[in-house]
């Protein structure tokens, strides 16, 4: 028996087998949809997270490895340490100029000999980024040359038939290097070579006591300080003779005049800059002195410094990759960074200033050893107490410390090719620690937090990932790519939303029925139209285009407005028979308004560009001519216009109202069209002794919301971008105006409301939540937009609110770096933050923008 219903009545059919299956099929199948779009939401941001997590897990430095054998059998004090990338070779120099190749896993050397049998060694420098090496001698000449690895693959008839049974990673010696099995079976024979070029003078036949070089695009640069006091610079240049076939070597250069700035005694510390534009000289004592040797025949001292104000005296002064940045430790155990910058008022020739950049946390004791990678920015630093610490020079972290296994110094130290051990030689042999550095470029500070960049002149936020220099150092600051993205949506949100919601209340609540099936349908195709063409469109039509006619584009964004307005005003001028006859075509008349603007910005667009800035708006927004008052007149002129209205219909219209409740609608309108007027004139006044008074104050908004044009910028982007998000904001805002019950219009008029009047008053209240859930997917649709912006906003990481100016956004980012990413863990994991990032940007919008939904609808159902 069938159960009765709410109606009293029982059901007369049964549903047939078939209507019941399918019933119950699609309940599981829309079930399991809904919850595998959950679950599928929930895996990608896990799959962020797991990528991305391990940005942050620290650096691991192992206990110290001592060898068992032959450790002692090393010089106790070299002047230089490197090893190989497979941790399996080392070699040193020794303060008697002689060459030392042994091997890492036992200390045991593999090599010994002399570098210069004839001749006495008297100083050296070193260089980790491309083997160089110099050498100054008692008889004032200089030797230039490498010492690097090699490596050779053999086949199996040229390894020794004792070796040939090693298994994979076994380790073997034979004559000129090592042997290493390797995990393929493969024989790689590895070993250490010289190449030193003949002597050269340095202008001096006193003693080389130090020295310093570097090469550049046309040659080898080196500075030497003699024992006569004579510090001088000089080039190499090689040309080889065409008749005798010969290389031959030609030096130029000059003296430093070190006496110019007073110091007393020879300085201990000489080191010239990569691109050997710059020369420094220091003692312990902490005084600097800076030469420009741009021209090495005329060095001039560009300025002194003191490296150390307090009693510290300077232990150790080393280049940390790419030769700019200056790495100075104290017998304090301080350690810091300095490099160039530029300051204003300051009176060096070149206007930089050598300024202290990072001051790292200090060791307990005097720093005996500095060792930077010639990958990154790592450093290692030795300290007089045996403890060795890991550190990154681009934010002066501490990674990771350590000490040696008898708590000894090192006296010289070197951190592997691939920053996976670092190596240090003291009194009592080797030592050997296995890293793990994992990101520490990546790290909460260096992304979120201003850091210091070699070269910059101050704190900033600065993404740049890649370069095609070896010495480049990464910049990960992820806020201009976060202030990109909230440019771009606040942007195209000003632009898209009030044009969706008024169209919106328009089309439901004002247009006829057969005209808004028609434009409904015409407005969400819109939304079919792909990102990439739109950005096509911006940035290789509109972007010129609005770039040629910039002041008529600017006044159409005034002029429309004032247009539709104006239109409203005249259409109360028609006689009341006209205006019931042509009702059926206001969508016309109103969309003639558009064009009818648009023609008179055109007209006032290069007239306003006279009277305000001076003939010519390009150039005074670069700054180049004109006053801050047209500026401030065009950006005041609508908190003018929100002014007049607020003041006018707090006072003005209902006195208004009250005077004119007599008179016949014709006499009304026209008085309604010159209150209009006054009103426009008003906010015009307004508007402009504002921008009188800004402009007395001495401020300008140019560097602000306005500055220099360029022609892919943030007001291409937000009219493009506004006309992608229209269609979605419309047809969702549309649906919640027309869901309002008819009834609820129906009281309203007939209570006496205008339509006017109950659609503000009535429906847009009630449907508030429905046109707020509206806009807050309009704004998520905006935050994940990757084509447009890419192709017409420039592609710049910016962090500038300049209306005229590119950006880059996370999803763009993202785009573009993603495939060159995979190269670089740091930079890749890097990338899976920024979606992380923008995957919690847009959770917290639908968060927020679902409670205030909740909460407008609560408020909905208590009207």
């Amino acid at each position: 028996m069938s159960t009765p219903r709410f109606t009293g009545r029982a059901r007369q059919y049964r549903s047939g087998a078939t209507v019941r299956i399918l019933d119950r099929v699609s309940r599981w199948a829309i079930t399991v949809g809904g919850i595998g779009t959950l679950v599928s939401i929930l895996l990608v941001s896990v799959f962020l997270i797991w990528v991305a997590v391990p940005l942050f897990f620290p650096t691991r430095m192992s206990a110290p490895h001592r060898p068992a054998e032959g450790a002692a059998a090393l010089d106790a004090a070299p002047l230089h340490l490197e090893v190989d990338e497979h941790r399996r070779l080392g070699w040193l120099v020794t303060r008697e100029g002689t060459l030392e190749v042994f091997r890492l896993d036992s200390g045991r050397r593999l090599e010994r000999r002399p570098l210069f049998p004839e001749a006495e060694m008297t100083a050296a420098a070193f260089s980790r980024q491309d083997d160089r090496v110099a050498f100054g001698f008692v008889d004032g000449t200089v030797r230039l040359g490498r010492i690097a690895f090699w490596v050779r693959f053999l086949r199996e008839a040229e390894v020794p038939p004792e070796l040939r049974s090693l298994s994979a990673g076994g380790l073997g010696e034979m004559a000129g290097g090592l042997v290493v099995r390797t995990p393929e079976g493969m024989f790689r024979l590895q070993g250490v070579d010289v190449e030193l070029e003949p002597p050269i003078p340095s202008g001096s036949a006193a003693p080389v006591l130090r020295i310093d070089q570097t090469v550049t695009a046309a040659g080898p640069v080196y500075a030497v300080l003699t024992a006569d006091g004579k510090l001088r610079v000089n080039a190499v240049e090689e040309r080889e003779n065409l008749l005798t076939g010969e290389t031959e070597i030609e030096l130029a250069g000059g003296e430093v005049p070190l006496a110019a700035a007073g110091a007393g005694g020879l300085p201990d510390f000489v080191r010239i800059s990569g691109l050997g534009d710059a020369l420094y000289v220091a003692w312990r004592d902490g005084r600097i002195q800076r030469f420009l040797t741009r021209d090495p025949r005329r060095p001039v001292l560009a300025e002194t410094r003191d490296l150390e104000p307090g009693p510290a005296r300077v232990t150790s002064l080393s280049w940390l990759l790419g030769r700019f940045t200056l790495l100075v430790g104290n017998d304090q155990g301080g350690l810091s960074g300095w490099f160039l910058t530029r300051r204003e008022g300051v009176s060096t020739p070149d206007g930089r200033v050598l300024t202290r950049a990072h001051t790292f946390a200090p060791g307990a004791a005097a720093v005996t050893a500095i060792a930077s990678s010639a990958r990154t920015r790592l450093v290692a630093a030795a300290h007089a107490d045996g403890e060795v610490r890991l550190l990154l020079a681009t934010t002066a972290a501490e990674l990771a410390a350590s000490r040696t296994a008898d708590g000894r110094p090192l006296a010289v130290l070197a951190v592997a090719p691939r920053e996976d051990a670092v190596v240090g030689i003291s009194a009592s042999g080797l030592n050997a620690w296995e890293v793990n550095a994992r990101h520490p470029e990546a790290s909460l500070a260096a992304l979120f937090t201003p850091v210091w960049y070699e070269g910059h002149d101050r704190r900033a936020h600065i993404w740049q990932s890649s370069s095609g220099a070896d010495d480049f150092e990464m910049k990960l600051g992820l806020m201009p790519l976060v202030f990109g993205t909230l440019k771009a949506t606040l942007y195209s949100l000003l632009f898209g939303v009030p044009i969706a919601l008024l169209a919106a209340i328009y089309t439901a609540e004002f247009m006829h029925r057969r005209v808004r099936m028609l434009v409904k349908p015409a407005v969400e195709l819109m939304a079919g139209l792909p990102s990439v063409v739109l950005g096509f469109l911006a940035g290789l039509v509109f972007a010129p285009f609005v770039e040629q006619v910039l002041p008529a584009v600017l006044a159409a964004f005034l002029m429309v407005p004032l247009a539709l307005l104006v239109g409203a005003y005249l259409w109360q001028l028609l006689p009341a028979p006209l205006t019931l006859r042509f009702s059926g075509w206001r969508f016309v008349f109103i969309a003639a308004a558009l064009p009818l603007g648009i023609l008179a910005g055109a007209i006032l667009g290069p007239a306003a560009e006279r009277a305000l800035f001076a003939g010519d708006l390009r150039a005074w927004l670069d700054g180049q001519r004109g006053s801050a008052t047209g500026g401030w007149f065009v950006i005041l002129l609508p908190l003018g216009a929100l002014l007049t209205a607020a003041g006018m219909g707090a006072r003005i219209n209902p006195w208004f109202r009250a005077a004119t409740a007599a008179l016949a609608p014709r006499p009304v309108a026209v008085l309604d069209l010159v209150r209009f007027i006054v009103g426009v004139v008003l906010a015009v006044m307004i508007a402009l002794g504002l921008a009188l008074g800004l402009t007395g104050l001495g401020m300008d908004p140019r560097g602000s919301v306005v500055g220099t044009y360029v022609q892919r910028n943030a007001l291409v982007v937000g009219f493009v971008m506004g006309f992608a998000i229209i269609p979605i904001i419309y047809t969702i805002a549309e649906d919640a105006l027309s869901a309002i019950p008819e009834h609820l219009r129906s009281a309203s008029l007939g209570a006496g409301a205008t339509p006017w009047q109950t659609a503000v008053r009535i429906v847009i209240p009630t449907a508030m939540g429905g046109l707020f859930s509206a806009v807050m997917i309009g704004l998520g649709r905006a935050v994940g937009e990757t084509m447009i912006v890419l192709m017409a906003a420039g592609n710049t990481p910016l962090i500038d609110w300049n209306l005229f100016n590119g950006f880059r956004t996370l999803s763009a980012n993202i785009a573009v770096e993603l495939p060159e990413a995979v190269r670089n863990s740091t930079h890749y994991r890097t990338l899976f933050l920024a979606a992380l990032t923008l995957f919690a940007m847009t959770f917290v919008l639908n968060t927020v923008a679902e409670i205030v939904r909740l909460k407008f609808r609560r408020r909905s159902h208590e009207l």
